[in-house]
């Protein structure tokens, strides 16, 4: 049944998240063909398109249209992974049997005989270039419109790839089942492993953000690699679990046009518990089961053209809308940054005392760059070695927003 509901919820964290929104989910009671959602896709007029274990639907906020192989003979199974919807509407979606496009009235499938890499599909994405990239069991298949082209070993490490994602400087970025970030270059393959300072070689998912971070969803956490692709930050624990559990298995990454990185969470060993974790302004927050998922085990995400987040679950799907995130500058004495945006230094004013409170800067990244204790009614950080961006500082409980422009 579908189900609305809105709510304000409080992260436990600082510094402190105002998080707002409204969820509504939608199951089988609805027309969905299967509560096991496993991937979702937005097309350009605003359709989402769903990869369930009964087949394919199309949802346009209202009904819920459904494809399989009795209404379209040419899907060779109903049980499907993944699904991608190009900028000119094509629909892809794969399984067990291989990639199939929507054409007209009904699908056509490729297979390893037409050029793709193994015909057990797990991601299909659009690169900037327009050409389509697919994720397998045993590597990548690129096509061009006309040509498949596969990729496997040794550029692509045992384990194949789960999730395909694109830099602004034309690199692909392929999740590594089992071995680390691959990088494709247009010419050759390299890989960002645990000895790169990766939590884990087994990578579920990469999202880039306009800095060209990329924010890798690992089996035990979230990396991020900066610009040149060099190990930046870890976080690890992005959604808290319930004691003893604190390892964060990420399902997807996803960043959204307004910058903020949502990240799918599910845990099924001792608990089972998930959920979505939003990381806004040097701080997470995050949404369960509780507060109107569709379930606790998250799949993956994607933004719809109004910009709510649609979340696909095993047990159902739903979409995370009227989204206010941001930092709240709690207490009733907040403080001044002058001058903001900041070259040199940056003074901190308040209108009492800091109180030996804990100053702390950190970077987009989340990394804290800096620490002290703070007394008096003023501060005085040297910010000249900073680079150019939006910086986080905390002293206590009270969050200021820094911009550095050299």
């Amino acid at each position: 049944m579908r189900t609305l509901l809105t709510l304000c919820v409080i992260a436990l964290t600082l510094p402190l998240l105002r998080a707002q929104y409204t969820i509504t989910s939608w199951t089988t009671a609805d027309g969905l063909p299967s509560d096991d959602i496993r991937d979702v896709a937005v097309a350009p007029n605003g359709t989402i398109w769903l990869a369930t274990s009964a087949g394919v639907a199309a949802f346009d906020g209202t009904t819920f249209t459904v494809h399989t192989t009795t209404t379209h003979p040419g899907l060779p199974s109903n049980d499907l992974y993944a699904i991608g919807v190009m900028n000119n509407g094509d629909v892809w979606v794969g399984g067990d049997l291989g990639l199939s496009r929507l054409e007209g009235a009904d699908y056509v499938t490729y297979t390893t005989s037409d050029g793709l890499s193994d015909n057990e599909i797990k991601s299909i994405k659009q690169a900037p270039s327009g050409e389509l990239w697919v994720a397998t069991l045993n590597g990548a298949s690129r096509y061009d419109g006309s040509t498949f082209t596969a990729f496997g070993a040794p550029g692509i490490p045992f384990g194949g790839a789960l999730h395909v994602a694109f830099g602004g400087n034309g690199k692909v970025y392929l999740s590594g089942g089992l071995g680390g970030v691959i990088v494709y270059d247009g010419d050759a393959f390299s890989t960002i492993t645990t000895a790169d300072g990766l939590l884990s070689n087994r990578i579920r998912s990469i999202a880039v953000n306009s800095e060209q971070e990329k924010w890798v969803g690992t089996a035990e956490g979230i990396s991020v690699l900066d610009a040149n692709d060099v190990h930046a930050a870890d976080h690890p624990n992005a959604f808290i679990l319930p004691p003893p559990d604190e390892l964060n298995p990420i399902t997807d990454m996803l960043v959204d046009d307004a910058g903020r990185v949502w990240a799918a969470v599910y845990v099924d060993y001792l608990v089972t518990v998930g959920g979505v974790s939003i990381y806004a302004n040097g701080a997470w927050s995050q949404i369960e089961e509780a507060d109107g998922l569709a379930g606790p085990n998250v799949r993956r995400l994607a933004q719809g053209v109004d910009g709510s987040i649609w979340v696909a679950t095993s047990t159902g799907l739903s979409r995370i809308s009227n989204i206010t995130i941001g930092v709240q500058e709690r207490g009733t004495t907040p403080f001044l940054l002058v001058p903001n945006p900041a070259s040199d230094h940056v003074e901190l004013r308040a209108p009492e005392p800091f109180a030996g409170a804990l100053l702390e800067l950190f970077d987009a990244a989340g990394r804290s760059l800096f620490q002290r204790t703070a007394t008096g009614m003023a501060a005085i950080l040297d910010v000249s070695d900073l680079a150019d961006g939006a910086y986080t500082i905390r002293v206590g409980d009270r969050v200021g927003r820094l911009l550095i422009a050299h």
